[in-house]
């Protein structure tokens, strides 16, 4: 698990025409609600219908076992809704933690938004 000291969690969204990036940067960890957060953040973009959402954690200094909840509460959520999730920009340890527990099977982790982004284009 990263351990670099970061900033506080920021999420912050933008809407686009068919889809939303959710961004996550400082310490994405040490939170039993994190879900709620990527949950709230999703919450005030007006989603597209169905859910077309990319996770962006490029800024993410640091994670745990509670990154990895809320990423998979947001991808049922976006799911659920006949949508998909694709992970962009992981740190190199939580994608192997990933790997590891098999995730990449439930959805698929890009290392840009922008591939990210045709990763969803192309039907997931």
């Amino acid at each position: 698990m990263s351990e670099q000291p970061g900033a506080a969690l920021e999420i912050h969204g933008a809407l686009h025409d068919w889809y939303a990036v959710l961004h996550v940067s400082g310490e994405f960890c040490h939170d039993a609600h994190l879900g709620a957060r990527l949950r709230d953040a999703m919450a005030v973009l007006p989603m597209p219908d169905p859910p077309y959402l990319v996770l962006d954690l490029a800024g993410v200094a640091s994670w745990d076992s509670w990154t990895i909840g809320a990423i998979l509460s947001s991808a049922k959520r976006v799911m659920t809704d006949g949508g998909a999730l694709v992970v962009a920009a992981a740190p190199a340890d939580l994608l192997a933690r990933c790997r590891q527990i098999r995730l990449d099977r439930a959805f698929r982790f890009r290392e840009t938004v922008e591939s990210a982004v045709e990763q969803l284009r192309s039907g997931v």
